[in-house]
Parts: structure tokens; C-alpha cells; sequence
């Protein structure tokens, strides 16, 4: 993995671990840095013993964050309880709230109480014996779950996430590869995972999932300076926000009334298409939830009629140019895509732009007697024209 930068913090101001990780009689201790192409999102340092996992992370998004969090641990390695507390590092009117958090898991059930700021409430969650709770960019949870399921013997294991706030657990899994390599599942997609002879993770490719981070191990990082670094970035520009915001692009064209709501993901130094987005692949053309479409009036594109309505685009990239796909179902997230729902498959024309583009756009112009849909990225644009149908 490249040692990423982020507005001049560099990886290398933490050194990297050998392939086993310190220890200190039955203690083991480490962290991770978790980066987003260019940009370094969190750095995390933690403690573990026989008995507890401690953390302490250092987030960037959405906001300049602190989390600590300590999980009482079982004899397999399983997470018995978990407790964390959230608070921002830049205290202000617009920061966030602190909030706190545990979880008991209590044979198939995790038990929550979850408080922010005044507000607590209290909840139960389906969740299987040896599942694990998620917290945000902790990748000592994800080691965890490893070594958990390394205990066990079995080259596959089967488990549930459990998000702090989340109302239903999502299933996961640790699956050992031949080249020695492990394959964690997060919300049906895989992260790689290359681990020492103790399982301990080394590298974490996230590319294939939604979040799309990469991890590398350190040694004992500095996390007041990355604290320091995130809130004087916070300071002179603002929160970063969202990772990928949404939008909503309106427009007019003759006697149509269009709109596409979609989220915008950032280049942040990455090849796009052919890495970030697959070759081949459907992609959501955006990020996060369905990229959501609606006309008012009856469009003909491509040879092809779509009538006044709400659907879902996606689009099939490919080297030559792409495929835009117009589906009947809506409101889905991102990863929910169903070929029986199609109504349309028409073909995209890819045109190189001069300068690259640093977020994804959509944009509907106006061209001749219709209009042009545009999605724009990187180096690359690709685009339909339409026209409205005739009665």
C-alpha cells in the first residue's frame, strides 16, 4: 500500500510494524491508519489482552472526533460487552454531540443503550451468538473478529455486525484463503485482509466495499498530533462533511420537468474507472443510496420510450464506453440491485475530458431539441441524448 498524505500529514510520521505485532508479556499492543485515496480519515491505537480490547481513534469525518472504547472479551475471543464514548475535538456550535454507547450481547439478542447529547434510549437488536459490534473506521474490531473466528478451526465463519444505533444487525463473515490471506465481509461485499502468522491484520484492501478504505498497521501512533492536524483543518475550512453528499440535479427541458438525486464520492487521487469502479461491473453511478431519477412527461432515449415516472439509474462501465441501466425500483441503497426490475438498457457514449473532475457529476443540458444526461468523472464523461415523446 502507498504511503498516503493528507493535508501534509503523511503516513510515514508513524513507523510501521514488522509482521508480528509488539507485545509485552500476554498484552498486545498496535494501531491503524485508514485512508480514503489521498486522504487519511482515522488513525486508531489499541490494547488487548485476555479479558478486555481498548481503543482510542481519531476521526476526520464527519467531523474532528474522538472515540474510545472498551469491549469485555470472552474466552473465544467473542465480545461480551462493549462501551464506547464519542466526543468532538473541536467544541463549537455546529460540532457534534457527544455520545455514548454499550451494548450487551446476550446469547441471540444485543441488548443497546444509546445517549446523545440528553436523549438515551434503549433497545434490542437480533443478532447471532458471535456477533461483533462495528464502530466507525475500528479495524481492532475487524482484527477481532478475525481471531475470533481463527479460534474455531473452520476456514469460514459466519457472523453478525452490530452498529451502535443500527435497529437490525447486518451479516458478515471471515473466509480463509489458500495464499494465506482472510476475506471479511462487510454489507455483502469483501475486504482482504493480509495477517501475520497470528491472524493480526498487516494490510486491509476495502476497495471492493462500499466504504473503499485501505489500512495499514503502525506502531504506536501519534494520535494528539493527528488530533491536532484534523482540527486545524477543521478550523481554517470547515468539517469535511459527508464523504460523498447528496445532491439533487432539476431541470427543465422543453416541457419536462427532470430530476436526479444522487451522491457525489471524490476522486482524492485515485485512478476511477477500471479501479474505483470496476470494468464490467453495475455500479449504483454514484454513491451510497440509489442514484434516484424522475420525469414527468414520456422520454425517448436511445431507440427506446421511458415513460413519466420514478426509477433507479445504474450504468456498466466498460473500455469502450457504458451502459446506462433505468429500473423500476426506488428508494433502495446502493448495493440492492435487481435485474428483474429493468426496464431499460441503453447504450452511453464516453468522451475524455481535458482537465480530470475531483467529484462525480451528473448533469441534464439542454441539446437541440431535447437534452443530454452527462455523468462526469475523473477524466472520463459519458452521456445519452434525449428527446420528448410524441403521443
Amino acid at each position: 500500500m502507498p504511503a498516503h498524505r493528507s493535508f501534509g500529514v503523511a503516513l510515514a510520521a508513524v513507523a510501521a510494524l514488522p509482521p508480528a505485532l509488539v507485545a509485552q508479556g500476554n498484552v498486545d499492543r498496535g494501531g491503524f491508519v485508514v485512508c480514503l485515496g489521498s486522504d487519511t480519515l482515522a488513525v486508531e491505537r489499541y490494547t488487548r489482552s485476555a479479558t478486555t480490547l481498548e481503543s482510542e481513534i481519531i476521526l476526520r469525518v464527519p467531523a474532528a472526533r474522538r472515540v474510545t472504547y472498551t469491549a469485555a472479551l470472552d474466552s473465544r475471543g467473542g465480545v461480551r460487552s462493549f462501551n464506547l464514548a464519542m466526543d468532538p475535538l473541536a467544541p463549537g456550535p455546529t460540532a457534534p454531540k457527544p455520545s455514548r454507547g454499550t451494548l450487551w450481547f446476550r446469547g441471540d439478542t444485543a441488548d443497546v443503550s444509546l445517549t446523545l447529547g440528553d436523549s438515551t434510549r434503549t433497545f434490542k437488536v437480533a443478532a447471532r451468538p458471535g456477533s461483533m459490534p462495528l464502530a466507525a473506521f475500528s479495524h481492532a474490531l475487524v482484527e477481532q473478529a478475525i481471531l475470533q473466528a481463527r479460534r474455531t478451526g473452520k476456514d469460514s465463519v459466519e457472523f453478525d455486525w452490530v452498529g451502535l444505533g443500527a435497529s437490525k444487525a447486518y451479516p458478515a463473515y471471515v473466509k480463509r484463503r489458500r495464499d494465506g490471506s482472510v476475506v471479511v465481509g462487510f454489507f455483502h461485499a469483501p475486504a482482504v485482509v493480509e495477517v501475520d502468522r497470528e491472524g493480526r491484520i498487516l494490510t486491509l484492501d476495502g476497495r471492493a466495499t462500499t466504504a473503499k478504505v485501505e489500512v495499514q498497521r503502525v506502531k504506536a501512533p501519534d494520535l494528539e498530533h493527528f488530533a491536532r492536524s484534523f482540527v486545524a483543518a477543521e478550523t481554517a475550512g470547515g468539517p469535511v462533511g459527508q464523504l460523498s453528499p447528496r445532491d439533487t440535479v432539476r431541470a427543465e427541458i422543453g416541457t419536462a420537468r427532470l430530476m436526479v438525486d444522487y451522491g457525489r464520492p471524490r476522486k482524492r487521487g485515485r485512478v476511477i474507472f477500471g479501479q474505483v469502479v470496476p470494468w464490467d461491473q453495475v455500479w449504483r453511478t454514484g454513491a451510497n443510496a440509489a442514484t434516484q431519477f424522475s420525469t414527468d412527461v414520456p422520454l425517448k432515449v436511445g431507440g427506446r420510450t421511458i415513460p413519466a415516472g420514478y426509477y433507479s439509474l445504474w450504468s456498466i462501465p466498460t473500455t469502450s464506453g457504458a451502459t446506462l441501466i433505468v429500473n423500476r425500483q426506488t428508494g433502495q441503497w446502493g448495493t440492492e440491485y435487481d435485474a428483474g426490475q429493468d426496464l431499460a438498457r441503453l447504450g452511453l457514449t464516453r468522451e475524455s475530458l481535458s482537465e480530470p473532475m475531483e467529484q462525480f457529476t451528473i448533469a441534464i443540458e439542454p441539446a437541440g431539441g431535447g437534452g443530454v444526461l452527462r455523468m462526469s468523472w475523473d477524466t472520463t464523461s459519458y452521456l445519452v441524448p434525449f428527446t420528448i415523446a410524441r403521443p
